[in-house]
């Protein structure tokens, strides 16, 4: 669903952007580098500030992605997936 909706080029190009939600305070377990922090996202479309997508991913001390987000709800219209 993701590749789907292509959020990866919505978020290049400008068509979407992020807004964090919930930072963890425990580092993550796993073989992460150290400071690394997991995250809940919101990512929105820029056009009309709609939420597509509640998305998980991991950030690093200095800010960078460690992982790329992982959608945990996707919405669209009035259809709302959501992984278990």
């Amino acid at each position: 669903m993701y590749r789907v909706l292509d959020i990866r080029r919505k978020l290049a190009n400008g068509q979407a952007y992020i807004e964090e939600r919930r930072v963890m305070s425990r580092p993550p377990s796993g073989d992460f580098p150290v400071g690394t922090r997991s995250r809940i996202i919101k990512i929105r479309l820029t056009v009309n500030d709609y939420d597509l997508c509640l998305a998980h991913h991991y950030v690093s001390a200095s800010g960078e992605d460690v992982t790329e987000p992982d959608p945990k709800m996707i919405q669209l219209d009035d259809v709302t997936f959501k992984q278990d």
